[in-house]
């Protein structure tokens, strides 16, 4: 008995297989995307909880929190020169002593010394979120400048200054109702180390820690003074360099360089809120203000200090003071937003934010 001859696939059939494969893939890739995005917040979120443990644990050896970074007393410039930022003092609380033990000096400015400059160029994955793709060094060679490192390692994690911009030497010009938990310390004149007690707003209800994606091509740069968007201006700032930006790179298409600041309003005299996710992003920088003096009323200059900022979507991860770790979604109120920026600014936190 003769076989029947095998049946091939039809152009047609074939046409319609290659497009359930395609539709497969099409709903697959989102389903992908969205699995490790989850994955990715989760770890994020892992990240602020371990800084909320060190935050914690270095309170209960020293009776505070460290400061967001500490300039030498005589220094009325914070934007050029600095020692040691929060985040450092942190690391032996994250199982990340090793990095400072050849010797960093928290006396000498954070790129003085050999042992200082290798620590900051020192990767520390806790400082990294899983879902940023932006720049993980921040590049320090478009200074020129013999006395820096090449590079500084990047924080994709800022800490709260609260709902003022001001980089003014003396912190305690800023009001209570503005300030954040983080802020300059100038040794031997003033102590930026906030102690729980002080807290009089609410562990639960103030904010620690944020993001600020570092790097992210998702945010652009504009120039504080004009508005302009700045052509290949990125918002880097490395966990150990307590300050290297000014306002020289102005016009140059140069990565603007963040901070380890991050703030919910610029200066409240003026009333300038910084929504979070903010696109285009305000770099750190001194520029001189219309007015004639900042909300510290202290000196002649104007501080940006960016937002926080992330790459998930539709809002950021914050670790707040009691060590909690929570989403909050980038179209809270700013009013709110603010209140919870700060440590003792008296206000009543409302609804479900």
């Amino acid at each position: 008995m003769a076989k029947s001859p095998r049946r091939a696939f039809t152009l047609i059939e074939l046409l319609v297989v290659i497009a359930i494969i395609a539709v497969l893939i099409a709903l697959l890739v989102p389903a992908v995307q969205k699995v490790r995005e989850s994955a990715a917040r989760t770890q994020c979120l892992n990240n602020l909880k371990q800084q909320g443990l060190a935050l914690h644990n270095y309170n209960n050896v020293n009776g505070a929190f460290p400061p967001g970074f500490v300039i030498a007393v005589g220094n009325t410039d914070p934007t050029q020169h600095a020692n040691t930022t929060g985040f450092t003092y942190l690391l032996p609380y994250i199982e990340q002593g090793a990095i400072l033990g050849q010797g960093y000096d928290v006396t000498q400015y954070w790129f003085a010394t050999p042992a200082n400059q290798a620590a900051v160029q020192t990767n520390v994955s806790i400082y990294l979120c899983p879902s940023n793709n932006g720049r993980r060094t921040l590049d320090l060679t478009i200074y020129n400048e013999p006395s820096l490192p090449p590079s500084c390692a990047a924080t994709d994690y800022a800490m709260c200054r609260g709902a003022n911009g001001t980089l003014y030497y003396n912190w305690n010009s800023i009001p209570n109702a503005y300030r954040g938990v983080f802020n300059i310390e100038t040794t031997g004149l003033t102590t930026a180390r906030v102690r729980i007690l002080q807290i009089t707003d609410g562990t639960s209800e103030t904010i620690a820690i944020g993001e600020a994606a570092c790097g992210s091509s998702l945010f652009k740069v504009q120039n504080p003074v004009t508005g302009a968007l700045v052509p290949n201006g990125l918002l880097i700032q490395g966990w150990g360099a307590a300050s290297v930006g000014d306002n020289a790179s102005y016009g140059t298409g140069v990565p603007y360089y963040g901070s380890v600041f991050a703030v919910t309003a610029q200066s409240q005299t003026l009333s300038v809120p910084v929504p979070m996710n903010q696109n285009p992003g305000t770099p750190t920088a001194c520029l001189p203000e219309a007015t004639g003096n900042n909300s510290s009323g202290a000196l002649a200059t104007m501080d940006f200090i960016s937002g926080f900022r992330s790459n998930h979507p539709g809002g950021c991860n914050f670790l707040f003071c009691d060590g909690s770790v929570r989403f909050i979604s980038q179209g809270i109120d700013a009013p709110t937003y603010q209140a919870l920026s700060t440590y003792m600014g008296n206000e009543t936190v409302t609804g479900n934010w």
